[in-house]
């Protein structure tokens, strides 16, 4: 299994926050500049957070991005699932097996991405924050 970018992003995105150990709102200009990515792309990434309900924006001077829910109550699934494209979940009905109705390649991969789903969605942004 790998991330996409956007998955990717959106998990450093949530670490920084979960990490971070002021009270303060964190800027999106001192994370872009801190991990070299740039501002209008971090803009997409925690729009698609805020609309799933997992940061919230407090504007002005001293504004930024906080987590909208304790740490311990957001799953890796939740950020994942927060973007389009999630990784090792392709949709099960769109995969075509040229063989037969009963393809086993297409039934592993259903049941290995159920398997990563559960573990996603029991893991914690605590527990992997560092």
């Amino acid at each position: 299994m790998h991330f996409h970018k956007n998955e990717h992003y959106g998990l450093l995105l949530m670490g920084e926050l979960a990490g971070s150990h002021s009270s303060r709102p964190l800027s999106l200009a001192s994370l872009s500049e801190r991990h070299g990515v740039s501002l209008p792309f971090l803009k997409k990434i925690v729009r698609s957070l805020k609309s799933h309900g997992l940061v919230e924006s407090k504007e002005g001077i001293g504004g930024g991005y906080t987590l909208a829910r304790k740490a311990d109550t957001i799953s890796i699934w939740d950020i994942v699932s927060a973007f389009d494209s999630i990784s090792g979940t392709p949709d099960p009905g769109g995969m075509f097996c040229p063989v037969n109705k009963s393809c086993l390649p297409q039934h592993i991969r259903i049941r290995l991405t159920k398997s990563i789903q559960e573990r996603l969605e029991s893991l914690t942004l605590r527990e992997v924050s560092l």
